[in-house]
């Protein structure tokens, strides 16, 4: 079947074979549809249908409030699922944006078919339902992880908290972030002229050091 590499790659189609994922396709409703750079795949506001999933490329998680302030929920890379929570959760409209970082393959899912058991309540639907409630749970922890970066008081600490975990991700104090600063800013909710200040002060003071996206932890603050 078209694109089964891709799907097989997924957390959510894990466990299930060609036929399996021929089958999930009519059973979800799906459809795929590409994405060039900076094209809106979801639009916040918008009627809740489809739960999305990142078969190539990678994505922004953009909201914005009533004020008109714009702030990253996440970044979505390939294999990743937007939407599960909010399927689940009842919501009819989308709470966020979702903006294609580079070019992008999506796989459309319905939300209703894809969280309800089918009729016949096959052993493929059980795996993957299993396997949504791990997404779930990572998804989670991510916020999780988000929000005990933004509860430090500082723009350095908040800076600080995400290297440090960033790093622990990578198993080095060399690693690479998926945001460029003006996304940065928005994900920890800092202005963005006062966190490149402040990283330019880390970095004169032998801190940390960066390129673009690359960053190196020199020396962890007492």
């Amino acid at each position: 079947m078209e694109h089964f590499s891709e799907l097989k790659a997924t957390k959510i189609f894990k466990d299930s074979n060609e036929f399996d994922c021929q089958a999930m396709m009519f059973c979800f409703k799906t459809r795929f549809k590409t994405f060039d750079k900076n094209n809106k795949i979801i639009s916040q506001g918008d009627d809740m249908e489809d739960v999305i999933l990142i078969l190539k490329g990678s994505a922004i998680v953009e909201n914005i409030d009533s004020l008109g302030n714009i702030s990253i929920v996440s970044q979505i890379k390939r294999g990743d699922v937007y939407g599960l929570e909010m399927a689940y959760a009842g919501e009819k409209i989308y709470k966020d944006s979702v903006i294609a970082s580079e070019k992008c393959l999506v796989l459309f899912m319905n939300k209703h078919r894809l969280i309800t058991p089918c009729e016949n309540r096959c052993k493929r639907h059980e795996i993957v339902v299993k396997n949504i409630m791990k997404i779930v749970a990572e998804n989670s922890m991510n916020l999780i992880n988000k929000l005990s970066h933004m509860s430090k008081k500082s723009t350095r600490e908040k800076l600080m908290s995400y290297f440090a975990y960033m790093s622990e991700r990578a198993g080095s104090t060399y690693f690479e972030i998926p945001f460029n600063k003006t996304e940065l800013s928005n994900y920890l909710s800092v202005d963005r002229s006062a966190m490149s200040s402040e990283l330019t002060k880390m970095r004169n003071e032998g801190i940390i050091d960066f390129d673009k996206k690359e960053y190196h932890i020199i020396r962890k603050e007492k």
